[in-house]
């Protein structure tokens, strides 16, 4: 077992000890409250006894680590949402580059609080879809602190979490994990998100979507989501797409060395439509016909570079 998995058991293990129940959560936040904040998600979302969709569950309590810039704020804020394989590089390397610039960051721990390490080698343990209330009560907890300004803030998540940002990006999902009409994320930042599956909530989204992804990722492909953008701009959605030119799956991850994972669990060749993120999902025999294992992931310190230049002018203009 290598240190980053043995680290990664290791924060589960204390993640699971240490999860206060719900009634012990903090209300509202101080303005001295950073580190480590436990906050519970705005419902869950529960698989039905078949396993063929979703319905609405009790709050699941979590984690993420809040990081501010050293001025005194109010600050717009970042909530970042990791990959299937838990916080890593990724993650703690925009965390930092996003303080540089100003943004408070939130990075949010999905995995610790539901005793999980990973889901790459097993998709169906915890989707995307499930993570959402995590983004809403995220955005609820951290709108309470006085050094953020609760009207500013976005999501952005990478993969796993990009597929969540994606669909968090629905005016259903705000509608159903955040009805009060009074806080809603003013920008979605998914890199590398999954766009072979379509759903009808995706026709209408909430606020600005601009989707990072490279040419070359076999995990994710680029060219369904490339695909997805065109038609949402169709409906008159604000999209965007940037495809990072001899990028794979993970490019923005500085000093990630190339590396093909044959145990993860991959969808690159399946293709769905499905009638709602609820569900009925496509039946089990049609999944594991098309789905495969392997997918590689490498850094590329040119799109890297690149990428950290678009998305600070992107959260200039959507967070002004």
């Amino acid at each position: 077992m290598n240190k980053a998995l043995v680290a990664a058991v290791l924060l589960a293990i204390w993640s699971v000890g240490c999860a206060p129940a719900s009634k012990e959560l903090k209300p509202t936040l101080s303005g001295t409250d950073a580190g480590t904040i436990w906050f519970a998600g705005t419902g869950s979302l529960v698989p039905t006894p078949d396993g063929s969709g979703y319905v609405i569950g009790d709050p699941i309590v979590i984690a993420g680590e809040l990081r501010f810039p050293s001025d005194t704020g109010p600050f717009p804020a970042v909530i970042l949402a990791h990959g299937c394989g838990g916080i890593g590089n990724t993650e703690l390397g925009w965390e930092k580059a996003l303080r540089e610039w100003g943004y408070a960051t939130f990075v949010m721990d999905s995995f610790g609080g539901r005793g999980l390490v990973e889901v790459c080698t097993k998709a169906k343990t915890l989707r995307s879809t499930q993570r959402i209330p995590d983004a809403y009560g995220a955005l609820r907890i951290l709108a309470t602190h006085p050094k953020i300004d609760g009207r500013r803030v976005a999501l952005m998540g990478f993969s796993h979490g990009g597929i969540m940002t994606m669909e968090a990006a629905t005016a259903w999902a705000k509608e159903t994990f955040m009805p009060s009409g009074k806080l809603a994320f003013r920008a979605f930042l998914p890199f590398y998100p999954y766009c072979n599956v379509t759903y009808p909530e995706l026709n209408d989204i909430t606020a600005p979507i601009r989707i990072h992804t490279g040419e070359l990722d076999d995990w994710t492909p680029a060219e369904p989501c490339v695909r997805l953008v065109e038609a949402l701009k169709g409906l008159g959605q604000d999209a965007a797409i940037t495809v990072y030119p001899g990028a794979h799956h993970s490019f923005d991850s500085i000093g990630r060395r190339f590396l093909y994972l044959p145990n993860v669990d991959s969808g690159a060749e399946c293709f769905f439509q499905i009638p709602s993120l609820l569900g009925p999902f496509p039946p089990e025999s049609d999944v594991k016909a098309c789905l495969t294992k392997g997918a590689t992931i490498a850094g590329n310190a040119m799109a890297a570079k690149q990428a950290r230049r678009n998305v600070q002018a992107q959260l200039a203009d959507l967070l002004k």
